[in-house]
């Protein structure tokens, strides 16, 4: 769910428009080097992530917990990079590095707000957990499709050339 965020934002990202700062390949090298590990991380912890036979439903609920702190940690992480990527030389390419910068610090609110709801979900029966964790993953589901879709009007001819050509950007989204 959030690699296909992380693979959405940086689809935007490399489309998008500004001027002065970094050249397009440049920017675009910088966002997907910062992307790429994100999703793969994402990735892995999710693959770890098993809800579907935990021993308890206090032991799912600290798993989902420290799931979504961690990857909150690693969202924060990527938005560091992003921030250091600078702002690509073209047409409204401060906007560019603004929304997605923007788009990531959302989505470290939304998973770190979703962390501490995890700890407050029900563990007196596995029913009640699974319920709670489900609609939990709705919320933070639409709060990821929010985001993802406010980068939807982020076009660059530069920068989507240049990200073609970019092997980072080239394993973005498998």
């Amino acid at each position: 769910m959030l690699a296909a965020v992380a693979v959405s934002i940086s689809l935007a990202a490399c489309g998008g428009s500004g001027s002065s700062g970094v050249t397009p390949a440049a920017y675009v090298k910088s966002i997907c080097e910062a992307i790429g590990p994100f999703e793969k991380t994402v990735q892995s912890r999710s693959q770890a992530l098993n809800l579907s036979k935990p021993q308890s439903a206090a032991e799912g609920k600290k798993a989902l917990e420290g799931f979504l702190t961690q990857v909150a940690s690693d969202t924060d992480q990527a938005v560091t990079k992003l921030k250091a990527a600078g702002t690509p030389n073209v047409a409204n390419g401060k906007e560019v590095s603004q929304a997605i910068v923007s788009a990531f610090t959302q989505l470290k609110t939304a998973l770190t707000a979703a962390a501490g709801k995890a700890g407050s979900l029900p563990t007196a029966s596995a029913a009640a957990f699974k319920a709670g964790a489900q609609a939990l993953g709705a919320s933070v589901q639409t709060s990821i499709g929010g985001i993802g879709s406010s980068l939807g009007n982020l076009k660059s001819p530069d920068l989507e050339n240049a990200a073609k050509k970019e092997p980072a950007c080239q394993t973005l989204g498998g």
